[in-house]
């Protein structure tokens, strides 16, 4: 058997070679670290892009997808704070966290469109209801909870006034609003803020914001194949408004355009 091996001076040449290939290497080091950035940057709005503007959570979707593949399910409004005519002939749920970016880009930029033409016209009835996801706590669950207490001492009106000003000061994922703020939007928008802080440090509401999100995981859970991916916030169900509280409406997931709910909102009322 024959041993191929290396003598001395082609050792110190392929030495050679790797160090002066280490040396042009370490030129490009500090670029490395501007371009993973860039890079992972670039996989978070592609993310964005291809979620269509969800925050989402997941169901616990170990049995068989079952249920309407149509994108229809049937939801409760619950108890929960309303916008608009009660008698409106639709119905608009959303299922909101108040630090999802999603949820206020919705706010910012479409539930305005849609009160104008739909809401204040008296052909929608908009209900929200919460849905807090566990990457947004405690923030997320602390703003459901104050919004309830500002309902508490002036109803519907006063919770969307809060809803508002919440949106308005919280920068969304996860940072929520400042300590002062909360006392300061209370102020803002005439409550008694002594109620309002006593209301929210016992948290007054804890059982109504969980039902809410324990009724969006069942949701999820009774309709796997509509929510295949898992739910996430902001989930709207749209549908003809019914006096039991209950109804099949068409779901539109994500911070869509104005035109998405323009299109489900006309087809129903024709």
């Amino acid at each position: 058997m024959v041993k191929v091996g290396l003598n001395k001076d082609m050792k110190d040449a392929s030495l050679s070679a790797k160090l002066d290939s280490l040396g042009k290497l370490a030129k490009y080091q500090p670029l490395f670290i501007p371009i993973s950035i860039f890079l992972s940057g670039l996989i978070v709005a592609l993310a964005i892009v291809f979620t269509g503007g969800l925050g989402r959570v997941t169901s616990n979707a170990n049995d068989l997808p079952t249920g309407d593949s149509s994108g229809e399910v049937q939801v409760s409004v619950d108890d929960d704070p309303g916008m608009g005519d009660p008698n409106a002939p639709l119905t608009m749920v959303e299922f909101s966290d108040y630090e999802c970016p999603f949820c206020k880009s919705f706010f910012e930029e479409t539930l305005p469109q849609i009160k104008s033409a739909y809401i204040d016209t008296g052909k929608v009835r908009f209900v929200l209801r919460d849905l807090p996801l566990s990457f947004h706590e405690p923030a997320a669950s602390k703003e459901a909870l104050a919004a309830n207490c500002a309902r508490d001492q002036g109803g519907d009106e006063k919770y969307f006034l809060y809803h508002d000003e919440i949106f308005a000061r919280t920068a969304s994922n996860a940072e929520g609003m400042k300590t002062a703020d909360y006392a300061a939007a209370a102020t803002k928008i005439g409550l008694d803020v002594a109620a309002f802080n006593s209301c929210l440090s016992t948290e007054k509401f804890k059982d109504e914001v969980a039902k809410d999100l324990a009724d969006a995981m069942q949701l999820a859970q009774d309709y796997l194949v509509v929510f295949a991916q898992g739910i996430g916030t902001p989930t709207f169900i749209i549908g003809k408004t019914d006096s039991s509280g209950t109804f099949t409406g068409q779901v539109v997931s994500g911070a869509q355009p104005f035109a998405s709910f323009q299109q489900v909102i006309d087809d129903l009322l024709k």
